[in-house]
């Protein structure tokens, strides 16, 4: 991703962005994983937005105060605002429009842009191209940065055919970056889908989990936080939070709605056969002020911990981690003995793993993690 070169010049002064555009209507979208959408939509839903499920993510308008979700949401992987949109047949053409957006707005003083662009049918196709090209258009409507500023902002180009689609992103990092996952363990998923299984589940603080193949506790943890009432990415930093349109605003939301109030501890549990597992879950949920309840325990000798809970896990198979398919096997002589009045949601590439798990298996969705499509699978008591 190309960043223009800062500039010996002296920086010219820089008017205040209008503050109307953080109550003016601005059009957002929350990117997630294919076959994810609903669920951002349904989390949407809780803090009062109405969202539009599109390809790979969800739309929805809003004024620029609405960025601040970007450290509320649990579940999408970015929260882009769309700056500008318009047709490009040239590299010119692109560049006179990115000029028009409002970048001062959204770039503090010396930020610089660091640029991604996608492109579909469209008559510019060479990504190093367009990404320099728009950079530079960017710092020339906002002002050259000031030399070794360490302040980034990602701006994001979309071309399909020939219309093009600027946004800025809300998070800066990928908001599954929580800060706190510093030992990931083997072939993890997502914080963001950890979370999304959740809300997929149905789960509430005041329900029972156990994570019976926990790896390094990214399911266990993400739950504790939700239960604990913390925001997904406490501790950690965002763009939106240095945008000049938003400086000296309050940006704190309502608690969403439609959630039962979290009892004063909820009951987590995760567990594992491997050691070095169950020491990198300990210290990623110290790094994240949580307490599940962890155990070093192979899933054969498992012994329920309640009459019924929710069993969420992210087992181990085939080519992902190696020949480890027996733990569908063993997974599966659990739900059928000591987790036989639990319920319990799963993943695995197919349905004939699932079936393997258990004949009851039936699949909620799927998407795509890692390079490879992923099925979310329910088994009812």
């Amino acid at each position: 991703m190309p960043r223009p070169p800062a500039s010996s010049r002296p920086r010219e002064r820089q008017k205040a962005p209008p503050k109307a555009l953080a109550d003016g209507p601005c059009s957002f979208y929350a990117a997630v994983p294919p076959g994810l959408e609903p669920v951002v939509v349904r989390e949407l839903a809780l803090h009062g937005v109405e969202g539009q499920v599109e390809p790979g993510g969800v739309r929805f308008q809003g004024p620029l105060r609405l960025a601040r979700l970007a450290g509320e949401l649990w579940t999408p992987s970015r929260l882009q605002v769309e700056v500008a949109t318009g047709h490009a047949r040239s590299l010119e053409e692109l560049a006179a429009l990115t000029r028009k957006a409002e970048w001062r707005a959204f770039l503090p003083p010396g930020a610089r842009v660091e640029v991604e662009a996608s492109c579909s049918g469209s008559r510019l196709h060479f990504r190093e191209a367009i990404e320099r090209k728009v950079a530079f258009a960017v710092q020339d409507a906002a002002g050259r940065p000031r030399e070794r500023d360490a302040r980034v902002q990602p701006v994001r180009v979309r071309l399909v055919e020939d219309l093009a689609t600027l946004s800025v992103d809300a998070g800066g990092e990928l908001l599954h970056r929580r800060g706190w996952r510093l030992q990931p363990g083997r072939a993890p998923i997502r914080e963001t889908i950890a979370s999304a299984l959740l809300f997929m589940a149905g789960w509430q603080a005041d329900e029972v989990l156990l994570d019976p193949l926990c790896g390094s506790g990214t399911i266990p943890i993400e739950a504790a936080r939700r239960a604990a009432g913390m925001r997904p990415g406490e501790g950690r930093s965002y763009a939106f939070e240095g945008w000049p349109a938003l400086r000296g605003l309050s940006l704190a939301g309502p608690k969403p709605g439609g959630a039962r109030p979290a009892p004063a501890t909820a009951t987590i549990y995760g567990s594992d056969r491997d050691p070095g597992a169950i020491a990198a879950a300990q210290d990623n949920a110290a790094r994240a002020r949580v307490k599940p309840r962890w155990s070093r325990i192979d899933l054969a000798e498992l012994e329920a911990p309640a009459p019924s809970g929710l069993v969420l896990t992210n087992p181990p198979w085939g080519e992902r981690v190696g020949d480890e398919a027996r733990a569908l096997d063993v997974l599966g002589q659990a739900l059928r003995g000591p987790l036989s009045g639990w319920r319990a949601l799963f993943l695995v590439p197919d349905a004939g793993l699932a079936l393997r798990v258990d004949r009851r298996a039936r699949c909620l969705t799927t998407f795509q993690s890692g390079g490879l499509r992923i099925g979310a699978f329910v088994v009812e008591p």
